[in-house]
């Protein structure tokens, strides 16, 4: 409570331009709360340790939840590997391109990960659309749906790779995994009409340039049509709601896909623009896969005991923690999870 009292202090007085106030609120709430606690301190070998222990319990997993986050980014950004290596896999290497498209959900925002270069390189083929999703928090309550999301491409126009940074506040919850699919369809299709400019249909995009979108019913790209109706069966009763139950037969629930058409033919939108788009279309239609990658990790030899205890808890807790397929209610039978090893 100290501690959260002088973070709002600093907030009001730098944050907000009251000094004045910020000092008074530090000055009032502060007081209260060192009372309390130097009562606490006096109090020790009358059960206040209690408190202590908690603290502790709770610092040690606040820690270690922070300790792994970290070094887990750390790794992915050691690891990563460039988008010319990926363009540079191609039918001569035996390098397959599948239809579809292939969702590769991932915590860096820049390269490609280290588990979906392990997955290219055992298994040698992947979807004719790429494209690269990254879940970012900021620290607002919402974020609007029309600046929701960052897209870019990723390698020259061919090779059909993008890039996704999905933006959310503390109060944002994701969706649907078919709400979720269509807006980022829908956002890289108002990408791809803008990226036309005056370059040439295979030149390369630098990664850095993203567009922001996010709105399915703002843009010109892609018409979406009235959403259609359709019957899945129901694989999570804790999380999404049944609306309709057999007797003897899994549940099933009424999901929701928009259907996207290109508008009509126009002297404002090339031929490259419309035979782009028109792909991305059409590999809708055979279907999309997500790629997630299974994190194993152990610790390094001649770690010390904090760093293992650390290490410990932090596994013990994305162990205990929902996968990314449960808060998006990704089927089954398009989820792919590729197993790595993280060494900390």
């Amino acid at each position: 409570m100290l501690i959260t009292t002088c973070f709002m202090s600093l907030i009001i007085a730098l944050y907000w331009d009251k000094i004045l106030l910020g000092t008074c609120f530090l000055v009032f709430f502060g007081s209260i709360e060192a009372i309390y606690f130097m009562g606490c301190v006096l109090n020790m070998e009358k059960g206040a340790w209690v408190l202590i222990v908690l603290v502790e319990i709770l610092l040690i997993i606040m820690l270690s939840w922070n300790y792994g986050v970290m070094k887990k980014y750390q790794f992915d950004m050691e690891n990563k590997v460039s988008i010319d290596w990926l363009t540079s896999l191609g039918p001569s290497l035996g390098v397959a391109r599948v239809p579809g498209i292939g969702f590769v959900c991932t915590d860096i925002t820049k390269g490609i990960p280290a588990f979906f270069s392990h997955f290219v390189t055992n298994l040698p083929a992947f979807h004719e659309v790429l494209i690269f999703v990254s879940f970012k928090s900021v620290p607002i309550p919402q974020v609007p749906p029309s600046t929701q999301l960052l897209i870019g491409r990723m390698g020259p126009k061919e090779y059909r790779v993008y890039r996704c940074i999905v933006r959310y506040g503390y109060r944002d919850g994701i969706g649907d995994v078919n709400e979720f699919e269509d807006q980022i369809i829908h956002g890289i299709g108002e990408f791809i009409s803008q990226d036309d400019g005056n370059s040439e249909a295979l030149c390369w995009s630098p990664e850095d340039r993203m567009v922001v979108s996010g709105n399915l019913h703002v843009g010109n790209a892609l018409i979406a049509v009235e959403a259609t109706d359709s019957l899945a069966p129901c694989e999570n009763l804790a999380d999404i709601e049944c609306q309709k139950q057999q007797t003897g037969e899994q549940p099933l629930l009424r999901r929701k896909r928009v259907q996207f058409l290109l508008p009509p033919e126009s002297p404002k939108m090339s031929s490259a623009v419309r035979e782009e788009l028109q792909e991305l279309l059409d590999a809708r239609e055979h279907g999309t896969t997500y790629i997630l990658g299974k994190s194993q990790f152990c610790a390094k030899r001649g770690s010390n005991f904090l760093r293992r205890l650390m290490l410990g808890v932090y596994i013990f807790l994305v162990k205990n923690c929902r996968d990314p397929s449960m808060v998006l209610n990704i089927p089954h039978a398009a989820h792919v999870e590729v197993g790595i090893s993280y060494t900390i």
